[in-house]
């Protein structure tokens, strides 16, 4: 078992044989069975509703509201959710569950506590204890607790080992991005080195590194030489040579302190794991300095075998795309001209095409500009993903924070974007921010206005600590999950539960791009910051309410 290579990092669907059990391991982590976060399915439900009961297979009540997402394997779902809480009790925790549950029924089989070491808020629009997928094999699960303690069970219950870990400093906010990520027989995470650990630097103490971490045992057995922001998620790929490898990034606000600042090309080959294959520092600019809030690592490192994709913020806004091969820079595109965007007007009921201007130049119908302010490119950290050779992102609405936004604030509102890998046309187009949906009356969907949603579990009681966590989530840069690719489909979920589905062949990005605009609950009552999960042509979603398994009909 120990010397299994293991394929469900590079395969769908890959079935392996365990004893005289035959199970199919479909969905092994959040970022799916190729660790990119895409998958080539042709079957995935486009069109659901909760709130109508619409394609819904089946429904099952969470003891407590959890935000990462859910893995699959044979018959059974993995998540992670709080412990169940009263009224009385404070809305911050370290203490998470893990449950197993029936795949064909919803019903919760067993579950198991993890206690970490530092509280998070519950509910924190950025990241909290329950942020972090399970990964499971043919035979195992492997739940965490971003609070700091992570264990592997088999798929019975039983538990094989526990690991505890560091957490960043209180100094810091609770802002863990990043996602376990499976690979052969190592798990990789994002955590400051141990202090007992021979690679630890008291001069590094709170720096975060990618762990190779043996899944049969809980050991580490390497730390990578390059640092990593723990606001960014690390994605797994192949160079164009066949080396598996990791993009990381490094920079951010709060004195995010990993150094330097860029992008470093990690190797997973055998004999190099942990080596730095490349490393991207970018080069200062005239007003734009080399700083953690210019050049910030708060993205998913989604790449390819030909490109690595990032983001320079204000006040440059440019999109990067680095030789995978190499991290030399290819191109730098501008987000802000010349674009093209469709805004919608709620006056004339349609879209209004405004054709390679500078966003500079864009009135705004949601926020309108203060005298002295600009419009400002802002893609919410963790919306990026790479499909059909375009690289798709969500844009941050109305953020007027400074860093961000200087003298001005971000959008165009509640849009989609799009880069073009060779070409470098920039493309965006609003969206609905919500759709309330009634028995027997026609869909309204809501544009141009900031909504807000409640932070309730299944038995009406508040579990939110933060207010924020109670907005649409536009408004702030992190408080989306990052998104999936299945076939050509793009999925992005908001914190209101709605989930676009998106054409990534669409020729031009205006509504017909639009398949569906899905909901996991009425409108203002339901909060969600997991993406979906896909296995044998159903997708499974989960709020802060309950799971559910959505069908295709």
């Amino acid at each position: 078992m120990r010397n299994l290579n293991l394929c469900i990092t590079v395969l769908i669907g890959c079935t392996i044989v365990s004893g005289a059990e035959k199970i199919t391991v479909e969905w092994p982590q959040a970022a799916g069975p190729n660790g990119n976060w895409h998958t080539a399915v042709s079957d995935a439900p486009t069109h659901w509703s909760v709130a109508r009961g619409e394609n819904i297979r089946w429904r099952t009540k969470l003891p407590n509201a959890g935000q990462g997402g859910i893995a699959i394997a044979g018959d059974k779902l993995f998540l992670t959710t709080f412990v169940e809480q009263d009224d009385k009790a404070k809305r911050q925790s370290n203490n998470i569950l893990g449950h197993a549950i029936d795949r064909s029924t919803g019903k919760i089989l067993w579950s198991v506590n993890l206690q970490g070491g530092r509280v998070s808020p519950q509910l924190y629009a950025f990241s909290d204890s329950t942020s972090w997928s399970p990964i499971c094999d043919e035979k195992y699960v492997w739940f965490f607790n971003a609070s700091g303690e992570m264990g592997c069970w088999d798929h019975q219950g039983k538990e094989v080992w526990r690991r505890s870990f560091r957490t960043q400093p209180d100094k810091y906010p609770f802002n863990r991005q990043s996602e376990p990520i499976l690979y052969q027989d190592l798990i990789i995470t994002v955590e400051p080195i141990a202090k007992d650990s021979p690679s630890y630097d008291a001069k590094k103490d709170d720096w975060n590194y990618l762990h190779g971490i043996d899944r049969f045992t809980g050991k580490v057995r390497w730390i990578a030489e390059d640092s990593c922001t723990f606001y960014c998620t690390p994605c797994f790929g192949n160079l164009p040579d066949g080396r598996p490898a990791i993009v990381q990034s490094r920079g951010g606000p709060h004195g995010v302190p990993e150094k330097p600042i860029g992008i470093s090309m990690t190797s997973l080959a055998k004999g190099e794991e942990g080596k730095t294959i490349w490393r991207f520092t970018p080069e200062a600019k005239p007003g734009a300095p080399v700083d953690g809030t210019t050049w910030m690592a708060l993205y998913t490192n989604v790449w390819d075998a030909k490109y690595v994709y990032w983001f320079r913020s204000a006040p440059e806004e440019s999109h990067i795309v680095l030789d995978s091969a190499t991290g030399k820079l290819v191109r730098e595109q501008s987000l802000v001209k010349p674009v093209d965007v469709r805004l919608w007007s709620n006056e004339k009921k349609n879209y209004e095409l405004k054709e390679k201007v500078s966003l500079r130049d864009v009135a705004d119908p949601a926020f309108p500009l203060k005298a002295g302010e600009v419009l400002h490119v802002l893609p919410q950290w963790h919306t990026n993903a790479v499909a059909n050779g375009w690289h798709w992102f969500v844009c941050s609405t109305n953020n007027r924070r400074n860093g961000y936004a200087p003298k001005g604030h971000s959008g165009p509102p509640n849009s989609l974007g799009r880069v073009h890998a060779e070409s470098g046309k920039v493309e965006y187009l609003q969206l609905p921010v919500g759709v309330e949906r009634k028995a027997g009356e026609a869909d309204q969907f809501i544009y141009n206005r900031a909504l807000k949603t409640k932070t309730i579990d299944n038995q009406g009681r508040e579990i939110a600590d933060e207010e924020r966590s109670r907005t649409d989530g536009w408004q702030v840069n992190a408080f989306f999950p990052t998104p999936i690719v299945l076939g050509d489909k793009l999925y992005i979920t908001t914190m209101l539960g709605i989930t676009y589905v998106i054409d990534t062949k669409a020729a031009v990005l205006d509504q017909k791009a639009i398949i569906a605009v899905n909901d996991l609950g009425p409108l203002g009552d339901t909060w969600s910051l997991s993406g979906p999960s896909y296995a044998k042509g159903l997708l499974y979603h989960r709020s802060a309410k309950e799971l559910v398994a959505i069908e295709k009909k």
